[in-house]
Protein backbone atom coordinates (compact mmCIF):
# COMPACT_ATOMS: atom_id res chain seq x y z
CA UNK A 1 0.00 0.00 0.00
CA UNK A 2 1.21 3.49 -0.86
CA UNK A 3 2.63 5.29 2.20
CA UNK A 4 0.18 7.58 3.98
CA UNK A 5 0.16 11.28 3.21
CA UNK A 6 -0.89 14.01 5.59
CA UNK A 7 -4.01 16.07 5.01
CA UNK A 8 -7.60 15.26 4.02
CA UNK A 9 -8.32 13.06 0.98
CA UNK A 10 -8.40 14.80 -2.39
CA UNK A 11 -10.07 12.04 -4.41
CA UNK A 12 -12.23 8.96 -4.02
CA UNK A 13 -9.14 6.77 -4.24
CA UNK A 14 -7.43 8.68 -1.44
CA UNK A 15 -10.58 8.36 0.70
CA UNK A 16 -10.53 4.57 0.23
CA UNK A 17 -6.78 4.40 0.90
CA UNK A 18 -7.10 6.53 4.04
CA UNK A 19 -9.88 4.25 5.33
CA UNK A 20 -7.77 1.16 4.55
CA UNK A 21 -4.82 2.59 6.45
CA UNK A 22 -6.96 3.59 9.43
CA UNK A 23 -9.05 0.41 9.67
CA UNK A 24 -7.69 -2.21 7.26
CA UNK A 25 -9.66 -5.17 8.65
CA UNK A 26 -12.92 -3.38 9.27
CA UNK A 27 -15.84 -3.95 6.90
CA UNK A 28 -16.51 -1.14 4.43
CA UNK A 29 -19.03 -2.50 1.92
CA UNK A 30 -21.11 -5.53 1.01
CA UNK A 31 -23.96 -6.51 -1.28
CA UNK A 32 -27.20 -7.44 0.46
CA UNK A 33 -26.68 -11.01 1.67
CA UNK A 34 -23.12 -11.06 0.32
CA UNK A 35 -19.68 -11.29 1.90
CA UNK A 36 -18.05 -8.31 3.55
CA UNK A 37 -15.32 -6.36 1.80
CA UNK A 38 -12.83 -4.74 4.12
CA UNK A 39 -11.36 -1.39 3.24
CA UNK A 40 -7.99 -3.06 2.65
CA UNK A 41 -9.54 -5.68 0.33
CA UNK A 42 -11.31 -2.96 -1.64
CA UNK A 43 -8.10 -0.93 -1.98
CA UNK A 44 -6.08 -4.00 -2.96
CA UNK A 45 -8.59 -5.01 -5.65
CA UNK A 46 -8.67 -1.43 -6.94
CA UNK A 47 -4.89 -1.38 -7.16
CA UNK A 48 -4.88 -4.68 -9.08
CA UNK A 49 -7.46 -3.35 -11.52
CA UNK A 50 -5.59 -0.05 -11.88
CA UNK A 51 -2.37 -1.84 -12.85
CA UNK A 52 -4.27 -3.78 -15.50
CA UNK A 53 -6.11 -0.74 -16.82
CA UNK A 54 -2.80 1.12 -16.99
CA UNK A 55 -2.10 -0.96 -20.10
CA UNK A 56 -4.36 1.43 -22.05
CA UNK A 57 -5.46 4.21 -19.65
CA UNK A 58 -3.40 7.23 -18.60
CA UNK A 59 -4.15 10.18 -16.29
CA UNK A 60 -6.81 12.40 -17.83
CA UNK A 61 -8.15 9.69 -20.16
CA UNK A 62 -11.90 9.10 -20.23
CA UNK A 63 -13.32 5.61 -19.62
CA UNK A 64 -16.99 4.82 -20.25
CA UNK A 65 -18.61 2.50 -17.71
CA UNK A 66 -21.98 0.73 -17.68
CA UNK A 67 -22.01 -1.38 -14.55
CA UNK A 68 -24.34 -2.51 -11.77
CA UNK A 69 -23.72 -1.32 -8.19
CA UNK A 70 -21.61 -3.46 -5.89
CA UNK A 71 -18.17 -3.77 -4.26
CA UNK A 72 -16.46 -4.80 -7.51
CA UNK A 73 -17.91 -1.75 -9.24
CA UNK A 74 -16.64 0.51 -6.45
CA UNK A 75 -13.22 -1.11 -6.87
CA UNK A 76 -13.35 -0.25 -10.59
CA UNK A 77 -14.19 3.38 -9.86
CA UNK A 78 -11.44 3.50 -7.24
CA UNK A 79 -8.99 2.07 -9.79
CA UNK A 80 -9.85 4.80 -12.30
CA UNK A 81 -9.41 7.38 -9.55
CA UNK A 82 -6.00 5.90 -8.68
CA UNK A 83 -4.90 6.36 -12.27
CA UNK A 84 -6.40 9.85 -12.50
CA UNK A 85 -8.79 8.86 -15.29
CA UNK A 86 -12.23 10.38 -15.88
CA UNK A 87 -15.11 7.93 -15.52
CA UNK A 88 -18.01 8.50 -17.93
CA UNK A 89 -20.98 6.81 -16.25
CA UNK A 90 -23.74 5.57 -18.59
CA UNK A 91 -27.06 4.78 -16.90
CA UNK A 92 -29.63 2.19 -17.99
CA UNK A 93 -31.81 3.22 -20.88
CA UNK A 94 -29.36 5.70 -22.39
CA UNK A 95 -30.18 6.79 -25.92
CA UNK A 96 -27.66 5.13 -28.30
CA UNK A 97 -26.99 8.34 -30.22
CA UNK A 98 -26.37 10.29 -27.03
CA UNK A 99 -24.09 7.58 -25.62
CA UNK A 100 -21.97 7.54 -28.78
CA UNK A 101 -21.82 11.34 -28.86
CA UNK A 102 -20.81 11.53 -25.19
CA UNK A 103 -18.13 8.91 -25.72
CA UNK A 104 -16.68 10.85 -28.64
CA UNK A 105 -16.97 14.27 -26.97
CA UNK A 106 -15.23 13.02 -23.82
CA UNK A 107 -12.44 11.42 -25.86
CA UNK A 108 -12.94 8.02 -24.20
CA UNK A 109 -10.19 5.45 -24.76
CA UNK A 110 -11.98 2.47 -23.22
CA UNK A 111 -15.42 1.19 -22.30
CA UNK A 112 -16.13 -1.25 -19.43
CA UNK A 113 -19.52 -2.93 -19.08
CA UNK A 114 -21.29 -5.76 -17.32
CA UNK A 115 -22.21 -8.59 -19.76
CA UNK A 116 -25.86 -8.26 -18.72
CA UNK A 117 -25.81 -4.62 -19.79
CA UNK A 118 -24.22 -5.48 -23.13
CA UNK A 119 -26.96 -8.00 -23.80
CA UNK A 120 -29.80 -5.52 -23.23
CA UNK A 121 -28.43 -2.00 -23.71
CA UNK A 122 -28.29 -1.04 -27.39
CA UNK A 123 -26.61 2.21 -26.38
CA UNK A 124 -23.43 0.20 -25.81
CA UNK A 125 -23.28 -1.25 -29.33
CA UNK A 126 -21.36 1.69 -30.87
CA UNK A 127 -18.77 1.59 -28.08
CA UNK A 128 -17.31 -1.68 -29.40
CA UNK A 129 -15.74 0.20 -32.31
CA UNK A 130 -14.76 3.33 -30.37
CA UNK A 131 -12.40 1.53 -27.96
CA UNK A 132 -9.08 -0.03 -29.04
CA UNK A 133 -9.95 -3.18 -27.08
CA UNK A 134 -13.65 -3.14 -27.80
CA UNK A 135 -15.83 -3.12 -24.69
CA UNK A 136 -14.01 -4.70 -21.74
CA UNK A 137 -16.28 -7.09 -19.84
CA UNK A 138 -16.34 -6.99 -16.06
CA UNK A 139 -16.44 -10.80 -16.11
CA UNK A 140 -16.30 -13.58 -18.74
CA UNK A 141 -19.47 -14.58 -20.57
CA UNK A 142 -18.40 -17.99 -21.84
CA UNK A 143 -18.76 -16.79 -25.40
CA UNK A 144 -16.65 -18.35 -28.13
CA UNK A 145 -16.07 -14.87 -29.52
CA UNK A 146 -12.88 -13.07 -28.58
CA UNK A 147 -13.48 -10.83 -25.59
CA UNK A 148 -11.37 -8.99 -23.02
CA UNK A 149 -12.25 -8.93 -19.31
CA UNK A 150 -10.95 -6.84 -16.44
CA UNK A 151 -9.11 -9.90 -15.13
CA UNK A 152 -7.45 -10.32 -18.53
CA UNK A 153 -6.07 -6.80 -18.16
CA UNK A 154 -5.08 -7.46 -14.55
CA UNK A 155 -3.10 -10.50 -15.69
CA UNK A 156 -0.75 -8.13 -17.55
CA UNK A 157 -0.11 -5.47 -14.93
CA UNK A 158 1.72 -2.26 -15.70
CA UNK A 159 3.28 0.21 -13.28
CA UNK A 160 0.78 2.80 -12.10
CA UNK A 161 1.30 6.12 -13.89
CA UNK A 162 2.57 8.98 -11.80
CA UNK A 163 -0.49 10.91 -10.65
CA UNK A 164 -0.91 13.37 -7.80
CA UNK A 165 -4.61 14.19 -7.40
CA UNK A 166 -5.87 17.65 -6.55
CA UNK A 167 -9.41 18.87 -5.95
CA UNK A 168 -9.50 20.39 -9.43
CA UNK A 169 -8.70 17.05 -11.17
CA UNK A 170 -11.58 15.99 -13.48
CA UNK A 171 -13.02 12.75 -12.15
CA UNK A 172 -16.52 11.93 -13.34
CA UNK A 173 -19.01 12.62 -16.12
CA UNK A 174 -22.63 11.95 -15.16
CA UNK A 175 -25.87 12.60 -17.07
CA UNK A 176 -28.07 15.47 -15.97
CA UNK A 177 -31.00 17.37 -17.42
CA UNK A 178 -29.38 20.61 -16.25
CA UNK A 179 -31.55 23.71 -16.68
CA UNK A 180 -33.01 22.81 -20.09
CA UNK A 181 -34.52 19.36 -19.59
CA UNK A 182 -32.22 17.86 -22.24
CA UNK A 183 -29.72 15.24 -21.16
CA UNK A 184 -26.13 16.46 -20.93
CA UNK A 185 -22.92 15.10 -19.43
CA UNK A 186 -21.77 17.13 -16.42
CA UNK A 187 -18.04 16.97 -15.71
CA UNK A 188 -17.29 16.88 -11.96
CA UNK A 189 -13.85 17.34 -10.36
CA UNK A 190 -12.58 15.55 -7.27
CA UNK A 191 -13.55 18.54 -5.15
CA UNK A 192 -17.24 18.17 -6.05
CA UNK A 193 -17.26 14.55 -4.82
CA UNK A 194 -15.35 15.23 -1.61
CA UNK A 195 -17.34 18.39 -0.86
CA UNK A 196 -20.69 16.68 -1.39
CA UNK A 197 -19.66 13.73 0.77
CA UNK A 198 -18.59 15.99 3.63
CA UNK A 199 -21.86 17.92 3.53
CA UNK A 200 -23.90 14.70 3.67
CA UNK A 201 -21.71 13.35 6.46
CA UNK A 202 -22.25 16.59 8.39
CA UNK A 203 -26.04 16.54 7.89
CA UNK A 204 -26.43 12.86 8.76
CA UNK A 205 -23.80 12.80 11.55
CA UNK A 206 -22.50 9.41 10.46
CA UNK A 207 -20.18 7.52 12.78
CA UNK A 208 -18.46 4.15 13.06
CA UNK A 209 -21.65 2.43 14.23
CA UNK A 210 -23.70 3.42 11.19
CA UNK A 211 -24.73 1.14 8.33
CA UNK A 212 -25.92 3.04 5.24
CA UNK A 213 -28.25 1.27 2.80
CA UNK A 214 -27.84 2.32 -0.87
CA UNK A 215 -30.02 0.93 -3.66
CA UNK A 216 -29.63 3.53 -6.40
CA UNK A 217 -27.65 3.09 -9.64
CA UNK A 218 -23.92 3.66 -9.39
CA UNK A 219 -24.24 6.00 -12.38
CA UNK A 220 -25.92 8.58 -10.11
CA UNK A 221 -24.07 10.81 -7.65
CA UNK A 222 -26.52 9.76 -4.92
CA UNK A 223 -24.93 6.32 -4.67
CA UNK A 224 -21.37 7.61 -5.03
CA UNK A 225 -21.15 10.97 -3.32
CA UNK A 226 -24.10 10.82 -0.92
CA UNK A 227 -23.87 7.19 0.26
CA UNK A 228 -20.52 5.45 -0.29
CA UNK A 229 -18.12 8.38 0.15
CA UNK A 230 -19.76 9.83 3.31
CA UNK A 231 -19.71 6.38 4.88
CA UNK A 232 -16.08 5.81 3.88
CA UNK A 233 -15.03 9.13 5.39
CA UNK A 234 -17.02 8.56 8.59
CA UNK A 235 -15.85 5.01 9.32
CA UNK A 236 -19.35 3.67 8.61
CA UNK A 237 -20.36 0.66 6.52
CA UNK A 238 -22.37 0.51 3.28
CA UNK A 239 -24.87 -2.17 2.27
CA UNK A 240 -25.74 -2.15 -1.44
CA UNK A 241 -28.96 -3.37 -2.99
CA UNK A 242 -29.06 -3.97 -6.74
CA UNK A 243 -32.49 -2.34 -6.84
CA UNK A 244 -35.18 -0.99 -4.54
CA UNK A 245 -37.76 -3.42 -3.17
CA UNK A 246 -40.57 -1.97 -1.06
CA UNK A 247 -41.81 -5.44 -0.06
CA UNK A 248 -38.41 -6.54 1.32
CA UNK A 249 -37.10 -3.19 2.49
CA UNK A 250 -37.61 -3.52 6.24
CA UNK A 251 -36.60 -7.20 6.25
CA UNK A 252 -33.30 -6.26 4.59
CA UNK A 253 -32.85 -3.32 6.97
CA UNK A 254 -33.34 -5.56 10.00
CA UNK A 255 -31.08 -8.39 8.80
CA UNK A 256 -28.28 -6.07 7.63
CA UNK A 257 -28.41 -3.79 10.69
CA UNK A 258 -29.16 -0.70 8.60
CA UNK A 259 -29.25 2.59 10.51
CA UNK A 260 -29.77 5.03 7.60
CA UNK A 261 -30.68 5.13 3.92
CA UNK A 262 -30.97 7.56 1.04
CA UNK A 263 -34.31 8.29 -0.58
CA UNK A 264 -35.33 9.83 -3.90
CA UNK A 265 -38.47 9.89 -5.97
CA UNK A 266 -41.25 7.67 -4.65
CA UNK A 267 -39.20 5.51 -2.26
CA UNK A 268 -40.91 6.68 0.95
CA UNK A 269 -44.37 6.81 -0.64
CA UNK A 270 -43.93 3.21 -1.79
CA UNK A 271 -42.95 2.14 1.73
CA UNK A 272 -46.01 3.86 3.20
CA UNK A 273 -48.30 2.15 0.66
CA UNK A 274 -47.28 -1.27 1.93
CA UNK A 275 -49.61 -2.91 4.48
CA UNK A 276 -48.61 -2.35 8.10
CA UNK A 277 -46.41 -5.15 9.41
CA UNK A 278 -44.43 -6.32 12.40
CA UNK A 279 -41.18 -5.07 10.85
CA UNK A 280 -42.37 -1.46 10.60
CA UNK A 281 -40.43 -0.62 13.76
CA UNK A 282 -38.37 -3.79 14.24
CA UNK A 283 -35.27 -2.21 12.74
CA UNK A 284 -32.38 0.09 13.67
CA UNK A 285 -33.04 2.77 11.03
CA UNK A 286 -33.24 6.23 12.57
CA UNK A 287 -32.86 8.64 9.65
CA UNK A 288 -32.83 8.97 5.89
CA UNK A 289 -31.25 11.48 3.52
CA UNK A 290 -32.90 12.86 0.40
CA UNK A 291 -35.86 14.92 -0.74
CA UNK A 292 -37.24 17.45 -0.88
CA UNK A 293 -40.30 15.69 0.56
CA UNK A 294 -43.72 17.17 1.29
CA UNK A 295 -44.65 17.81 4.91
CA UNK A 296 -47.18 14.95 5.07
CA UNK A 297 -44.51 12.45 3.96
CA UNK A 298 -42.08 13.64 6.65
CA UNK A 299 -44.75 13.27 9.33
CA UNK A 300 -46.02 9.87 8.18
CA UNK A 301 -42.53 8.35 7.92
CA UNK A 302 -41.83 9.46 11.48
CA UNK A 303 -45.20 8.30 12.82
CA UNK A 304 -45.21 4.86 11.23
CA UNK A 305 -41.55 3.86 10.95
CA UNK A 306 -39.91 6.19 13.50
CA UNK A 307 -37.59 7.42 10.74
CA UNK A 308 -36.57 11.08 10.47
CA UNK A 309 -36.30 12.38 6.91
CA UNK A 310 -33.29 14.68 6.86
CA UNK A 311 -33.84 16.51 3.64
CA UNK A 312 -31.69 18.29 1.12
CA UNK A 313 -31.90 20.36 -2.00
CA UNK A 314 -29.22 19.12 -4.38
CA UNK A 315 -28.47 18.88 -8.08
CA UNK A 316 -25.85 17.03 -10.09
CA UNK A 317 -23.93 20.18 -10.97
CA UNK A 318 -23.59 21.50 -7.40
CA UNK A 319 -24.27 18.67 -4.97
CA UNK A 320 -26.00 19.74 -1.74
CA UNK A 321 -27.04 23.39 -1.59
CA UNK A 322 -29.36 23.17 1.43
CA UNK A 323 -29.69 20.45 4.08
CA UNK A 324 -31.39 19.67 7.35
CA UNK A 325 -29.66 18.13 10.32
CA UNK A 326 -31.26 17.03 13.57
CA UNK A 327 -33.71 19.93 13.32
CA UNK A 328 -36.23 19.25 10.55
CA UNK A 329 -38.97 21.58 9.35
CA UNK A 330 -41.56 19.43 7.52
CA UNK A 331 -41.94 20.58 3.93
CA UNK A 332 -38.63 22.47 3.86
CA UNK A 333 -35.59 21.26 1.91
CA UNK A 334 -33.24 22.58 4.59
CA UNK A 335 -31.14 25.65 5.25
CA UNK A 336 -28.39 26.85 2.90
CA UNK A 337 -25.02 25.19 3.45
CA UNK A 338 -22.07 27.52 4.25
CA UNK A 339 -20.23 26.48 1.08
CA UNK A 340 -22.79 28.25 -1.15
CA UNK A 341 -24.49 31.62 -1.45
CA UNK A 342 -28.14 31.52 -2.55
CA UNK A 343 -30.54 34.00 -4.12
CA UNK A 344 -34.13 33.72 -5.33
CA UNK A 345 -34.79 35.86 -8.42
CA UNK A 346 -37.77 36.84 -10.56
CA UNK A 347 -37.94 36.58 -14.36
CA UNK A 348 -36.02 39.87 -14.69
CA UNK A 349 -33.14 38.54 -12.56
CA UNK A 350 -34.02 40.69 -9.52
CA UNK A 351 -33.90 39.15 -6.03
CA UNK A 352 -37.41 38.68 -4.61
CA UNK A 353 -38.52 39.42 -1.02
CA UNK A 354 -38.32 36.72 1.64
CA UNK A 355 -41.19 34.28 1.22
CA UNK A 356 -41.75 34.96 -2.50
CA UNK A 357 -41.20 32.28 -5.16
CA UNK A 358 -38.63 32.61 -7.92
CA UNK A 359 -35.73 30.86 -9.63
CA UNK A 360 -32.91 29.65 -7.39
CA UNK A 361 -29.42 30.84 -8.37
CA UNK A 362 -26.34 29.66 -6.51
CA UNK A 363 -22.76 30.87 -6.20
CA UNK A 364 -19.93 28.80 -4.66
CA UNK A 365 -17.85 30.42 -1.91
CA UNK A 366 -14.80 28.23 -2.67
CA UNK A 367 -13.28 26.67 -5.82
CA UNK A 368 -13.79 23.13 -7.14
CA UNK A 369 -17.19 22.53 -5.48
CA UNK A 370 -19.19 22.46 -8.70
CA UNK A 371 -19.19 20.86 -12.11
CA UNK A 372 -16.79 22.43 -14.59
CA UNK A 373 -18.99 22.19 -17.69
CA UNK A 374 -21.22 20.10 -19.92
CA UNK A 375 -19.07 17.82 -22.07
CA UNK A 376 -19.16 18.83 -25.71
CA UNK A 377 -21.73 21.55 -25.04
CA UNK A 378 -20.03 24.87 -24.22
CA UNK A 379 -23.17 26.83 -25.12
CA UNK A 380 -25.22 25.02 -22.47
CA UNK A 381 -22.43 25.62 -19.97
CA UNK A 382 -22.43 29.32 -20.77
CA UNK A 383 -26.21 29.57 -20.39
CA UNK A 384 -26.12 27.80 -17.03
CA UNK A 385 -23.90 30.50 -15.46
CA UNK A 386 -24.72 34.18 -15.09
CA UNK A 387 -21.99 36.42 -13.64
CA UNK A 388 -20.70 33.60 -11.45
CA UNK A 389 -24.16 32.40 -10.40
CA UNK A 390 -25.47 29.00 -11.47
CA UNK A 391 -29.07 29.07 -12.69
CA UNK A 392 -30.72 25.93 -11.35
CA UNK A 393 -33.96 26.28 -13.30
CA UNK A 394 -35.82 25.40 -10.08
CA UNK A 395 -38.60 27.43 -8.46
CA UNK A 396 -38.08 27.88 -4.71
CA UNK A 397 -38.75 30.28 -1.86
CA UNK A 398 -36.66 31.23 1.15
CA UNK A 399 -38.69 31.67 4.32
CA UNK A 400 -36.76 32.86 7.39
CA UNK A 401 -33.67 30.96 6.33
CA UNK A 402 -35.43 27.78 5.21
CA UNK A 403 -35.48 26.74 1.55
CA UNK A 404 -38.75 25.41 0.11
CA UNK A 405 -38.74 23.65 -3.27
CA UNK A 406 -41.71 24.59 -5.46
CA UNK A 407 -40.79 22.68 -8.63
CA UNK A 408 -38.75 22.81 -11.81
CA UNK A 409 -39.24 25.90 -13.94
CA UNK A 410 -40.12 23.49 -16.75
CA UNK A 411 -42.83 22.01 -14.49
CA UNK A 412 -44.48 25.34 -13.72
CA UNK A 413 -47.92 25.46 -15.32
CA UNK A 414 -49.13 28.80 -16.71
CA UNK A 415 -52.89 29.05 -16.48
CA UNK A 416 -55.09 32.13 -16.86
CA UNK A 417 -52.29 34.49 -15.91
CA UNK A 418 -51.15 32.47 -12.89
CA UNK A 419 -48.01 30.36 -12.40
CA UNK A 420 -48.99 27.05 -10.80
CA UNK A 421 -46.50 24.79 -9.05
CA UNK A 422 -46.85 21.17 -10.16
CA UNK A 423 -45.50 20.12 -6.76
CA UNK A 424 -48.21 22.10 -4.91
CA UNK A 425 -50.93 20.45 -7.00
CA UNK A 426 -49.44 17.00 -6.41
CA UNK A 427 -49.23 17.57 -2.66
CA UNK A 428 -52.91 18.53 -2.58
CA UNK A 429 -54.01 15.54 -4.68
CA UNK A 430 -51.90 13.16 -2.55
CA UNK A 431 -54.04 13.99 0.51
CA UNK A 432 -57.13 12.50 -1.16
CA UNK A 433 -57.97 9.05 0.14
CA UNK A 434 -57.20 6.36 -2.43
CA UNK A 435 -54.36 8.14 -4.26
CA UNK A 436 -51.16 6.11 -4.32
CA UNK A 437 -49.13 8.30 -6.71
CA UNK A 438 -49.72 11.47 -8.67
CA UNK A 439 -48.01 13.68 -11.24
CA UNK A 440 -49.29 17.08 -12.38
CA UNK A 441 -48.35 18.42 -15.82
CA UNK A 442 -49.42 21.07 -18.28
CA UNK A 443 -51.44 20.20 -21.38
CA UNK A 444 -52.47 22.65 -24.14
CA UNK A 445 -55.53 24.81 -23.56
CA UNK A 446 -57.96 26.27 -26.07
CA UNK A 447 -57.04 29.63 -24.48
CA UNK A 448 -53.38 29.33 -25.67
CA UNK A 449 -51.99 28.83 -22.15
CA UNK A 450 -52.06 25.60 -20.14
CA UNK A 451 -54.60 23.36 -18.49
CA UNK A 452 -53.72 21.19 -15.50
CA UNK A 453 -53.71 17.42 -15.93
CA UNK A 454 -53.17 15.12 -12.95
CA UNK A 455 -52.16 11.55 -13.68
CA UNK A 456 -53.23 9.46 -10.70
CA UNK A 457 -52.34 5.91 -9.70
CA UNK A 458 -55.03 4.58 -7.33
CA UNK A 459 -54.38 2.47 -4.25
CA UNK A 460 -57.01 -0.03 -5.35
CA UNK A 461 -58.67 -0.92 -8.61
CA UNK A 462 -60.39 2.40 -9.24
CA UNK A 463 -60.74 6.03 -8.20
CA UNK A 464 -63.59 8.52 -8.66
CA UNK A 465 -62.23 11.50 -10.66
CA UNK A 466 -65.21 13.69 -9.81
CA UNK A 467 -64.72 13.13 -6.07
CA UNK A 468 -61.04 13.92 -6.48
CA UNK A 469 -61.95 17.12 -8.32
CA UNK A 470 -64.27 18.17 -5.46
CA UNK A 471 -61.43 17.56 -3.03
CA UNK A 472 -59.08 19.72 -5.12
CA UNK A 473 -61.63 22.55 -5.18
CA UNK A 474 -61.64 22.50 -1.38
CA UNK A 475 -57.87 22.64 -0.90
CA UNK A 476 -56.44 24.49 -3.92
CA UNK A 477 -56.88 28.01 -5.31
CA UNK A 478 -59.42 28.10 -8.13
CA UNK A 479 -56.78 28.65 -10.83
CA UNK A 480 -54.79 25.60 -9.64
CA UNK A 481 -57.65 23.07 -9.60
CA UNK A 482 -56.90 20.46 -12.30
CA UNK A 483 -59.28 20.31 -15.23
CA UNK A 484 -58.25 16.83 -16.32
CA UNK A 485 -57.82 13.61 -14.33
CA UNK A 486 -56.27 10.50 -15.88
CA UNK A 487 -56.39 7.32 -13.77
CA UNK A 488 -53.54 5.02 -14.80
CA UNK A 489 -51.78 1.89 -13.44
CA UNK A 490 -48.30 3.46 -13.11
CA UNK A 491 -46.21 6.59 -13.66
CA UNK A 492 -43.15 6.62 -15.92
CA UNK A 493 -40.02 6.69 -13.78
CA UNK A 494 -36.26 6.90 -14.18
CA UNK A 495 -33.86 4.38 -12.66
CA UNK A 496 -33.73 6.70 -9.63
CA UNK A 497 -37.53 6.42 -9.25
CA UNK A 498 -38.10 10.04 -10.22
CA UNK A 499 -41.29 10.72 -12.13
CA UNK A 500 -40.59 11.52 -15.79
CA UNK A 501 -42.96 14.47 -16.10
CA UNK A 502 -41.47 15.34 -19.47
CA UNK A 503 -42.71 12.01 -20.87
CA UNK A 504 -46.20 12.80 -19.60
CA UNK A 505 -46.10 16.30 -21.10
CA UNK A 506 -44.78 15.09 -24.45
CA UNK A 507 -47.49 12.47 -24.96
CA UNK A 508 -50.27 15.05 -24.57
CA UNK A 509 -53.76 14.53 -23.16
CA UNK A 510 -54.86 10.87 -22.91
CA UNK A 511 -58.15 10.27 -24.70
CA UNK A 512 -59.59 8.57 -21.61
CA UNK A 513 -59.01 11.57 -19.31
CA UNK A 514 -61.90 12.84 -17.20
CA UNK A 515 -62.64 16.48 -18.14
CA UNK A 516 -64.07 18.67 -15.39
CA UNK A 517 -65.46 21.28 -17.77
CA UNK A 518 -67.27 18.72 -19.92
CA UNK A 519 -68.42 16.61 -16.99
CA UNK A 520 -69.51 19.44 -14.72
CA UNK A 521 -71.27 21.29 -17.56
CA UNK A 522 -73.14 18.12 -18.49
CA UNK A 523 -74.09 17.52 -14.85
CA UNK A 524 -75.41 21.06 -14.53
CA UNK A 525 -77.52 20.63 -17.67
CA UNK A 526 -78.89 17.35 -16.36
CA UNK A 527 -79.82 19.00 -13.07
CA UNK A 528 -81.49 21.86 -14.97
Amino acid sequence: MTPARSGPPRSLAEAVRERAERDPDGELVRLVGGPAWTAAALHDRATTLARGLARVVRPGDAVVTSVDPGPETIALTTALSLIGAVEVALPDGTDPGWAERLSRDSGSVLAVADPSRLATEHALDPLERLSPLGVVRTRPTGSTWSEVTLDDLAAEPRPLPRHEPILATPALVVPTSGTTGRVKGALLPNGAAIGQARRVQRAMAYGVDDVVFSFFPWQHINARHAAFLPAALAGARVVIGRRFSASRFWEIAAVEGVTAFNFMGAVCAMLLRRPAGELDRAHAVTRAYGGPAPAWLVREMAARFDVQLRQAYACTELGDVATTGVRVRPGAAGVPVPEYELQVRDDAGTPVPDGDTGELVVRPRAPHLTFTGYVGNPEATRRAWQDGWFRTGDQVRLDHGWLFFEGRSADVIRRRGHNISAVAVEDAVATFDGVAEVAAVAVPSELTEDEVLVVVVPCGDSLDPEALHRHCRSVLPRHAVPRYVSVEPALPRSANLKVLRRDLRDRGLPASSWDAETRLTTSAQELG
